[in-house]
């Protein structure tokens, strides 16, 4: 009897032009997290593909608790026992949490057509029970918060008796206290005698809720560490195949003078009273917990939002900025929190997508210039270093860091002075993070003022020369970097005076 619940050995899986996974290895026993690393493209989300029967494998081997099977489907996986939950959910928004339960196998009244739904109210209350949670079992999946979405998620794959979920960035999208509810039921699924593979950029997981960690670069299987017996900085060596000497790379500038001042602004239920001044020469940091108003401050500036009070200022100057357009004319810019459904046109090419907010400077005689275009494009490509085979590959193939990329490179070239970073580096590996933070050295070392929000303290303390902090739709307070700690911004975005912290 193997001590593996599951065992994939030497997995090849190719597409054209490209080896995206070569030899591929992961093993997992039964109660066991293993989580599961690397760089964007590193062949991670490849690899639990071919496991969920999404992709077939070109050669290579899988075995359940010791017996090899093919998988060749996610249907023929999920009798297998094997259930991915991906970071896009895969629910039915309308429909009830019960109904998403057993979507397809609802359980029916004899032989009839009809639906049994008082079983199935039952054993979805049943299955709930299981990962201690008494979330209605009528409520529609989009009434769920996405925390709430999750448990239907595993919830939905422990109905199929699976012995192995696989968990593609679940923390994501989760605040703080969301995240300490789903590591306590992974625990209890743990006890459970359930295998997790747990995938994350966020390495401070791993030793949170790991046992073992595997380690992918480059399509290939680098190795698999004790969690107990490794250090962060073991890890971030096999991921990046270097050191990396600063994870944080701040330079320091000289402050000069006022660029965007923004007085007062509120919006009804978003935010209130907020006042602060952003100068040349720096890259100022907005934090707070989730719902702080964080977000809608910044939409407000770039006009996405109407304004209900207050007033921004540019150079001194009183400016109107009632959308976007006007914001893009004023010289700000706003790299969305979401860029795959706000910062890009995913089904669009990197040359599209990099000259779309500013078409109007490559228009000639009421055409586009193409060949201009093709180089503006090639010159962002080189100077971000953008990893693309071709300008003309769409951005959906592209990795998170180097989609990121392209969405900096669009504001680049419509002359933005201000640019406002939300969650820069979401869902991004660690050597991209680096990069990034390099990229915004330059940009403030060329005049450009950057306001960054971010939810990770460790990049707002690593890289901010100032910081401001958000609570409840106000401003907490402002710290300077050398003032500045984890608990003192804690304690500003809990509600504690500037004074008291």
């Amino acid at each position: 009897m193997s001590e593996y619940v599951l065992e994939m050995r030497d997995i090849v899986k190719r597409f054209p032009g490209v080896l995206a996974v070569d030899r591929g290895q992961l093993t997992l026993r039964p109660g066991e997290v293993h989580c599961l690393v690397g760089e964007n493209g590193a062949g991670k989300s490849t690899l639990m593909k071919v496991l969920a029967g999404a992709i077939p494998m070109d050669s290579g081997e899988i075995r359940l608790s010791g017996e090899p099977v093919s998988i060749t489907s996610p249907h023929h996986a999920q009798q297998l026992g094997i259930s991915m939950i991906y970071q896009e959910f895969n629910l039915s928004p309308f429909l009830s949490v019960a109904e998403n339960i057993f979507l397809g196998r609802e359980p029916r009244l004899g032989k009839t057509p009809f639906i049994n739904w008082s079983t199935m109210y039952r054993d979805a209350r049943e299955i709930l029970g299981r990962v201690r949670t008494d979330l209605d079992v009528r409520k529609p999946v989009n009434e769920c918060s996405v925390a709430q979405q999750q448990i239907v998620e595993i919830a939905k794959a422990l109905s199929f008796s699976s012995k192995v979920i696989v968990m593609d960035e679940p923390s994501a999208t989760l605040t703080d206290h969301e995240l300490k509810a789903l590591f306590d039921l992974i625990r209890g699924l743990k006890k459970d005698g359930i295998g997790m593979i747990y995938i994350s950029h966020r390495l401070e997981e791993i030793f949170e809720i790991g046992d073992r960690v595997t380690v992918m670069r480059d399509g290939q299987y680098i190795g698999t560490k004790e969690v107990s017996e490794v250090r962060r900085e073991d890890i971030i060596h096999m991921m990046v195949g270097r050191e990396l000497k600063d994870e944080y790379p701040k330079e320091h500038f000289d402050r000069g003078e006022e660029v965007l001042r923004v007085e007062g602004l509120g919006i009804d239920g978003a935010f209130h009273d907020v006042s602060f001044s952003l100068h040349k020469g720096e890259l100022m940091g907005l934090t707070g917990l989730v719902g702080a108003g964080r977000t809608e401050v910044a939409r407000a500036i770039f006009g996405a939002d109407r304004l209900h009070a207050g007033q921004i200022f540019l150079d001194g100057r009183p400016i109107t900025v009632t959308s976007p357009q006007d914001a893009i004319r004023q010289g700000i810019g706003l790299l969305t929190e979401d860029r795959k459904t706000q910062g890009l046109v995913l089904g669009m090419s990197v040359r599209e997508n990099t000259t779309l907010a500013n078409l109007k400077d490559l228009v000639r005689f009421l055409f586009v210039d193409r060949g201009r275009e093709r180089e503006v494009t090639l010159k962002y490509v080189d100077d971000l270093r953008i990893k693309t085979p071709t300008i003309e590959q769409t951005a959906q193939n592209l990795s998170g860091g180097n989609q990121q990329k392209v969405v900096l490179a669009k504001w680049l070239f419509t002359g933005c002075r201000v640019l406002i970073f939300d969650e820069p580096t979401r869902g991004i590996d660690v050597g991209a993070k680096v990069e990034i933070y390099k990229l915004m050295n330059e940009l403030v070392r060329n005049g450009v003022c950057i306001l960054m929000i971010s939810s990770e303290l460790p990049e707002v303390l690593g890289m901010c020369d100032r910081i401001l902090v958000m609570h409840e739709g106000r401003l907490a307070g402002e710290l300077a970097r050398a003032d500045a700690n984890q608990e003192r911004i804690m304690r500003l975005a809990t509600g504690e005076t500037l004074a008291a912290v």
